[in-house]
């Protein structure tokens, strides 16, 4: 006790331990307690018992003081249960707000380390801590954080549901969305209608789906929820039409007019420029770096055809996905790829 304040009272307010032993070094505070309660309740049916079977030495890690780590050396009791029809004889003491059963740190340090992996994440979020004193891992704050009770999302009147992939090319899984609150509520395993069906049957509140314009999604909403309305996402109505209109441009570019060029276009242009094939040019004149890579692409993938390779070693040597590969093998000629535009980054990409 130093001016009437406890050394509990500021290390572990508001917990029934008494503290025996105060040890201060340069690096760490040691603190040795024991449990001031008389008696505790057993685990397996809840009665209170002060019979004491056993004691045990316990260490819990707690939150730094003025840079120094703080280590709680507990005397811990393992107690008699009096209950003669409850299957545990003996039980370990637990004491509130400080410990759980197995637990290496206070409840204390755990919210600490819990805020600081909502906030940071895995490997920042070990940085910070580490800055702290505190000793721990990446996997750990993400462990507190998978550890979460899930928020209840409540009735949802307005879904939005979306794909995403699991493994680009090969797995996908559904996400559904809360509209009102613009917060992820559930995730399905797969894309598939009847997933998708079955659980819109445990959701009937369900009156708007908010969607883009794949078959799945559609024959899931009309057999899980007949009632709902379906309407079609901005992002995908946006990102269609980009599509379209660049689909447009590319078949009618050699229709457009001269190319809009500015004072430095002109200023800059030269018998290389004049010479330069239209096709790889955009509607204003610019060269376009996507169609010569491309057409380099074309023709190396075509020789290499020529000789006798297959697709997976081309891919392979060439470094690009076989899906890649495949399109361009069944392009006989290149304007058939240079032309089609990327669906990732078109006019909203």
């Amino acid at each position: 006790m130093t001016g009437g304040v406890q050394v509990s009272d500021l290390l572990l307010p508001r917990i029934a331990v008494e503290v025996d032993q105060l040890v201060l070094t340069d690096a760490e505070v040691r603190v040795a307690v024991r449990s001031g309660a008389v008696a505790a309740a057993c685990s397996g049916c809840g009665r209170r018992s002060s019979r004491v079977h056993c004691y045990y030495q316990r260490t819990l890690a707690d939150r730094p003081v003025a840079g120094r780590r703080v280590r709680i050396e507990l005397r811990a009791r393992r107690l008699v249960c009096g209950n003669e029809h409850c299957p545990r004889r003996t039980f370990a003491e637990q004491i509130p707000a400080l410990t759980h059963r197995h637990a290496r740190r206070t409840d204390a340090l755990t919210a600490q380390l819990t805020d600081v992996a909502l906030f940071l994440g895995g490997r920042p979020g070990t940085r910070l801590v580490q800055r702290m004193t505190i000793d721990t891992c990446k996997d750990t704050l993400l462990r507190l954080i998978r550890a979460l009770p899930l928020p209840s999302s409540g009735p949802v009147p307005h879904l939005g549901v979306d794909e995403f992939a699991v493994r680009r090319g090969r797995t996908y899984a559904t996400i559904l969305i809360g509209m009102a609150a613009h917060r992820p509520i559930d995730v399905l395993a797969d894309r598939a209608a009847a997933t998708f069906a079955s659980w819109l049957r445990n959701h009937p509140e369900v009156r708007i789906i908010c969607r883009d314009r794949a078959g799945p999604y559609r024959d899931g909403a009309q057999t899980g929820a007949p009632q709902a309305r379906q309407v079609a996402d901005a992002w995908h109505l946006l990102n269609n039409l980009a599509q379209a209109v660049e689909r447009v441009i590319g078949r009618h570019r050699s229709d457009l007019r001269q190319p809009l060029t500015s004072h430095d276009d002109r200023s800059n242009e030269g018998p290389a420029s004049e010479g330069r094939d239209r096709a790889e040019l955009d509607i204003h004149g610019r060269p376009r770096p996507l169609v010569a890579r491309t057409r380099e692409r074309h023709q190396q993938i075509h020789e290499r055809i020529e000789r006798g390779d297959s697709l997976r070693a081309i891919a392979r040597d060439l470094q690009l996905s076989r899906g890649t590969v495949n399109r361009f093998a069944r392009a006989a000629e290149v304007d058939e790829r240079a032309l089609t535009p990327n669906p990732g980054h078109g006019l909203c990409g």
